[in-house]
């Protein structure tokens, strides 16, 4: 295996983002092996989804530790969310065998990382910090919204990798009992994203499209990171770090995009 001392490093950034945040994963990884190291999309999302699955279970046992945690929001998400994955994972399976999959996945994921980046600055700028009070009448998460919730973020990260930190973190924003900590969110959201992104990149990687060297680099710096950032989660200022994460999205979003045209 060629050690990449560049990947390597970009990921012990993200992952160290990912612990903090859970947002960074798929939303700055995926478009940066696209655009920085000329990855094809379809292999920089499978890629990139076993990579996050891997570095959010650890991130989200780290959180787990400390109670961070909120079990019948997550039942919820994970039912609509594995739904999506079914959807999006036959979509780019069916694209992968097209000649135009390079052009075509670039799109959406511009896109989900756009509302992602719109997402992450409407938490840093509104009123709203704490969940909202639609879940505190004593009858649990509301069903409906939870689980279609995650159905559309699984659907948009079997597609793109990007969508189960900013959007799943908005989501749980709405959807949350009003009192719920930052760190049980970001916790509750790093869960939420390990199964659908297993799936997501266990199923590509039966269709030839993760790439093993690739995957090992970025894990060599990811886990010490997301480490880091999950010890630190709770400290650091959420307002500044949503509002960096979210230019940083923006930027990232017109690379994928300006790539196209130039392709």
């Amino acid at each position: 295996m060629d050690f990449d001392v560049s990947v390597t490093l970009i990921a012990v950034v993200v992952g160290a983002l990912v612990g903090l945040t859970g947002v960074g994963a798929g939303a700055l990884m995926t478009p940066i092996l696209i655009a920085g190291f000329g990855v094809s999309p379809a292999v920089a999302i499978a890629t990139d989804l076993v990579y996050a699955s891997v570095t959010k279970l650890v991130g989200g046992l780290t959180h787990l530790r400390h109670g961070g945690v909120h079990w019948p929001v997550l039942r919820r998400l994970w039912a609509g969310g594995l739904i999506g994955v079914g959807a999006g994972v036959t979509a780019v399976l069916f694209l992968a065998e097209t000649t135009v999959a390079n052009d075509v996945l670039r799109i959406p994921l511009a896109l989900v990382i756009l509302l992602a980046a719109a997402s992450l600055l409407w938490r840093a700028f509104s009123r709203q910090s704490q969940p909202n009070p639609v879940a505190t009448n004593g009858e649990g998460p509301p069903v409906v919204l939870t689980t279609a919730g995650g159905a559309g973020i699984g659907l948009a990260v079997s597609l793109t990798s990007v969508g189960a930190g900013a959007l799943g973190m908005a989501l749980l924003t709405r959807v949350s009992p009003r009192g719920t900590s930052p760190r049980a969110l970001v916790g509750t959201d790093l869960l939420f994203a390990v199964p659908i992104a297993l799936v997501s990149g266990l199923s590509y990687f039966v269709g030839g499209l993760v790439d093993l060297e690739l995957l090992a680099n970025l894990l060599i710096g990811s886990l010490p990171g997301v480490l880091l950032g999950s010890a630190l989660a709770g400290k650091a200022p959420a307002r500044l770090l949503n509002v960096t994460i979210g230019l940083a999205l923006i930027a990232a979003a017109f690379m994928m995009l300006s790539s196209l045209f130039a392709a």
